[in-house]
């Protein structure tokens, strides 16, 4: 018994619900109820952010169960509620899946990419124009002097190395004077520095992603490793996948995992079997479909870019009072505000299929890289090196198996129906 069901009710569940049966109403809610859905309720921010504080307790094991003790006052989080937008923002942000596949970067290197890059070219031209004042000022010519009645010459250095000179000297004798001047090394830019930083934080995840790896796969590995085991172990990483398919683009990822997972299992079991043929073709495969998805992110990215050149198009006839002519000379009409939502709509959903493609290639880099480290650890025997390989391909099939019925699927998230969207628009143009 609840001294407050509130909390329950707003998300339409019980107080015996499971933490499953509590995100999946969250999710269904939070997608009704958010203010882009109803633009024209102003009460809709107000329940969506009373949606989000009830998820919020309810999923978090002490506060729901302070909650059902005492109400309200006694379960608010520590440092108070988070910001609606950003709580649903963070669930379908697909963050369940870190401990496989880390933080994604991709994005948000893309960003800072074009943020270095326009600094160094700052910095360039402006060292450019210090260099041009410097070489301004100085004379270029030699300087003549008299000292004690004797002429001296000195010539200006110039830049890079040279060999001695042998200059005579007022007693006649000559001295060897050396004017070699060591080049100095190149300034790293902005951007080759952040480069670095990035690799070697990559490495760094990738090492904590193959512990993270190797501690699951030794749940079998480490086991008697008998059917029984092996049964235990896909039935425990079943139930994980039935909770991570309903994450922000959750069923793609799974798949991905999956299959990442079942060509290097394959790769490596190959290669121990018949002079490793079997590991090379497989390998020859795994390079082939690395071409694919190579191919298919480019067009996504290439689709989306047209996309926004066509929006810029229509944003121009609208803005423009002089007529707007076609290539035949034919007056274009000016599109209606809800043509102009609706390629709105449409490039955001090829945006972020573009985004999920190139997320998708770099999951897939860390993922071999993963593997990698956990199947090719020579300070492991053989045997435990194999056993990981076959728990990887029963984990990987798993993953690939996974699937959503109709009923989760028609509660999927604003992302991937907009995603979804867009790519049956593009079949049908």
């Amino acid at each position: 018994m609840v001294v407050d069901s509130t909390y329950y009710d707003l998300l339409g569940v019980s107080a015996t619900a499971t933490a499953v049966e509590i995100k999946k109403a969250y999710r269904k809610k939070s997608i009704q109820e958010h203010p882009d859905k109803n633009p024209d309720d102003p009460t809709a921010t107000e329940r969506f952010q009373a949606i989000s504080e009830a998820y919020q307790v309810l999923s978090d094991d002490a506060l729901r169960s302070k909650y059902d003790k005492f109400g309200k006052k006694e379960a608010v989080p520590q440092g108070g509620f988070e910001d609606a937008a950003e709580q649903f923002s963070v669930i379908f942000g697909g963050e369940a899946f870190a401990s496989y596949i880390g933080e994604l970067q991709l994005l948000k290197n893309l960003q800072k990419t074009e943020e270095l890059t326009a600094e160094d070219e700052l910095d360039k031209q402006r060292e450019k124009e210090e260099e041009e004042a410097k070489n301004k000022n100085s004379s270029s010519t030699t300087e003549t002097s008299e000292t004690n009645g004797e002429t001296k010459t000195a010539a200006t250095a110039t830049e890079g190395s040279t060999s001695g000179t042998t200059l005579a000297t007022s007693d006649g004798t000559k001295a060897e004077v050396s004017t070699s001047t060591e080049e100095k090394p190149k300034k790293k830019t902005k951007l080759e520095l952040y480069e670095e930083e990035q690799a070697k934080e990559k490495e760094k995840m990738v090492e904590a992603l193959s512990k993270t790896l190797t501690e699951r796969l030794s749940i079998l590995t480490e086991s008697v490793y008998d059917d029984a085991c092996k049964q235990s172990f896909q039935k425990k990483f079943e139930e994980e996948a039935n909770l991570l398919k309903m994450e922000s683009f959750g069923l793609d990822i799974l798949h991905t995992i999956g299959d990442i997972y079942c060509e290097q299992a394959r790769i490596f079991l190959g290669s121990q079997n018949f002079f490793g043929f079997g590991g090379m073709y497989h390998s020859m495969k795994a390079k082939g479909g690395l071409v694919m998805d190579t191919l298919r992110t480019v067009s996504a990215a290439l689709d989306a870019q047209n996309t926004m050149k066509e929006l810029e198009k229509m944003k121009e006839a609208n803005e423009n009072d002089t007529p707007l002519l076609d290539k035949n000379g034919n007056e274009q009409i000016k599109p209606t505000p809800e043509q102009m939502a609706e390629q709105e709509q449409l490039l955001m959903g090829k945006v972020l299929s573009a985004a999920w493609h190139g997320s998708k290639f770099e999951i897939m880099s860390t993922l071999k890289s993963v593997v990698s480290k956990v199947l090719e650890d020579e300070a492991v025997p053989l045997q435990t090196r194999v056993r990981r390989a076959e728990a990887l391909k029963i984990l990987g099939k798993v993953f690939q198996n996974a699937y959503r019925t109709k009923t989760e699927q028609e509660e999927a998230q604003v992302f991937e129906e907009l995603v979804a969207e867009a790519t049956k628009k593009k079949k049908t143009t």
